[in-house]
């Protein structure tokens, strides 16, 4: 009797085993982490415990209890965001983001119990339904409530350049869609060597016991994997031949309160600050391509070999941009330098309603001056830089401490550059608003040579958020085989070739938190040889392709109640 009750006490927390494995496994292949082997197989503990046929309210609770615990540790930097505030915006975002995988979960319980006995044809199209409603999933966190498609699957594979050339073909939605297949053919596979093996080995000899022991769910979760491989080496082998220097940039990063910043009391100091660092950065060279504060000043460039951009992150400065007195501040630093300054900051408008707003922006500085067109972030951060309706009924400001409401831009074309003794096109995109691959595509398809993207990462404290969010910017580039650019305040700062492969700036010690400068060479192919990746033509096909196969899932196995074989 005891060895039973042992036994049932064990099996009793088998399901919380179960969750915490697949809670570990996702957590450890996110960016931070970065196991992203680990994304291949975090399904393969719930897809096995769903063909034990476990009741559903036993599923749903693991299923959202442990992704919710998952989500926690994955977004526990958001804590640093206006305190003790941003620890109420940690447990109910955390608790919105993970209804998601939940319901996922739940089609995961639904469906693949049914490929234990159902014919190949019906089990080929539960592996296809389970992948396309995964994506479909990504795709309405990415618009509902205006949306945060924040670490999508795709982002997990942020530093593998080989696995990110499947995003040339499908977007992150492809890449995504591509690793949920592997999960279920893999789980699949299991399956048969575990639930299917007496009736595998008691086949008569022959070759139709060789086909029954084939495994096409499998074959059909790696199929992408190789073709992959092919957009590499075809990748590969494209950018050999076509791609040039396109320019050298340095970034400043300011590593400012995020709150201090908009201080008066702190702004001369700060404006000491953001000089001194520019001035180091103009004279950077490819010798000496890193500058700390605190050091001396690095010697003046000789010749031509000063950077040709020097970026400053989100709102480096809290002036208006248009402000004479400030107009005249950039364009010195922009002669002293020799190079063009592409800065974030704000700049003030009056409204018909007789109030005042801001534009949050990026600006083009020459020795000549600030020139008229810029852009001007067109998606708000809900509760950061606006409230939303019905909230703005209540008394709630925004995290941004600036009373003046922050404005809604409207500019979408690419911001004419002067770089290397000619002109190119930035696509440029504030804070998160990278994490939209459908901005950076509009971008792209209006002629961007590279995307910039200037942000304030110190709101993330020091902890995984910086690389989380500079994740999405390599999946943005692979997609777009462009180079995508970044400064942040602090955090990950630096240049993604066109194949998704990053080089951060970072200081003596190897991290990408401090006060300083950096340097880098911008790689890149120009507008006439380039070729627009399949993604850049046709868009979110994925998910459209995700929806029609989540449908047809749906009425292939519309019937709920579990049939005599299910019991």
């Amino acid at each position: 009797m005891l060895f039973f009750g042992n036994t049932y006490r064990a099996l009793r927390f088998f399901p919380w085993v179960v969750g915490l494995v697949t809670a570990v496994a996702y957590v450890a292949a996110m960016p931070g982490i970065d196991i992203s082997e680990l994304a291949w197989v975090w399904m393969l503990p719930m897809a096995l415990w769903s063909l034990t046929r476990p009741g559903w309210k036993q599923w749903l609770l693991v299923s959202f209890v442990c992704m919710w615990a998952a989500k926690i540790s994955v977004l526990i930097w958001l804590r640093h965001i206006s305190p003790p505030l941003g620890w109420v915006g940690l447990i109910f975002a955390t608790g919105y983001f993970a209804l998601y995988p939940t319901l996922w979960l739940a089609w995961l319980r639904w469906l693949f119990p049914k490929t234990l006995r159902a014919p190949l044809g019906t089990r080929l199209v539960i592996q296809l339904g389970l992948a396309g409603f995964w994506v479909l999933l990504e795709w309405v966190q990415g618009w509902l409530f205006t949306g945060c498609p924040w670490l999508l699957l795709a982002d997990t594979q942020w530093l593998r350049p080989a696995v990110l050339s499947l995003c040339t073909f499908g977007g992150p939605w492809g890449l995504s869609f591509a690793i949920v297949l592997f999960n279920i053919g893999l789980a699949r596979y299991a399956a048969r060597l575990l639930f299917e093996r007496d009736r595998l080995l008691d086949a008569a000899p022959g070759p139709m016991s060789v086909l029954r022991q084939v495994c096409p769910e499998f074959y059909l979760g790696v199929a992408p994997i190789f073709l992959g491989m092919f957009f590499f080496y075809q990748n590969l082998l494209q950018l050999r031949e076509t791609s040039v220097p396109l320019f050298t940039a340095a970034a400043v990063q300011t590593d400012f309160d995020p709150n201090a910043k908009w201080d008066a009391q702190r702004l001369q100091e700060n404006t000491a600050v953001v000089r001194d660092l520019t001035l180091a950065a103009g004279k950077l060279t490819k010798e000496k391509p890193l500058f700390l504060a605190g050091q001396s000043r690095p010697e003046p460039a000789k010749g031509n070999s000063s950077p040709d951009l020097i970026l400053w992150p989100e709102a480096a400065l809290p002036y208006d941009v248009f402000d004479p007195d400030f107009q005249g501040f950039v364009t010195r630093l922009a002669k002293e330098t020799g190079s063009t300054l592409l800065f974030g900051g704000i700049s003030y408008r009056d409204l018909p309603d007789g109030k005042r707003g801001y534009d949050n922006g990026i600006y083009v500085a020459t020795e000549t001056g600030v020139a008229e067109e810029f852009y001007s972030k067109r998606h708000l951060v809900p509760f950061g830089e606006y409230i939303p309706f019905p909230f703005n009924k209540l008394p709630l400001r925004t995290i941004v401490p600036v009373s003046d409401a922050n404005l809604v831009g409207e500019r979408d074309d690419p911001l004419p550059v002067p770089v290397n003794g000619g002109t190119l096109l930035a696509g440029t995109l504030v804070c998160y608003e990278d994490i939209f691959p459908a901005m950076g595509r509009d971008l792209a398809l209006r002629g961007a040579d590279f995307i910039a993207v200037v942000t304030n990462d110190a709101w993330y404290g020091r902890e995984a958020g910086a690389y989380q969010h500079a994740a999405h910017c390599a999946v943005l580039a692979a997609s777009l085989q462009l180079p995508v650019i970044r400064c942040g305040n602090n955090g990950w700062s630096g240049v993604f070739n066109p194949l998704g492969r990053g080089e951060a700036v970072t200081d003596e010690n190897g991290s990408v938190y401090f006060r300083g400068a950096g340097r880098f060479e911008v790689i890149g192919v120009p507008a006439p040889l380039r070729k627009p990746t399949f993604y850049l033509r046709h868009g979110d096909w994925v998910v459209t392709f995700s929806a029609l196969l989540t449908l047809w899932t749906f009425l292939r196995n519309r019937r709920w109640r579990r049939t005599r074989d299910e019991e």
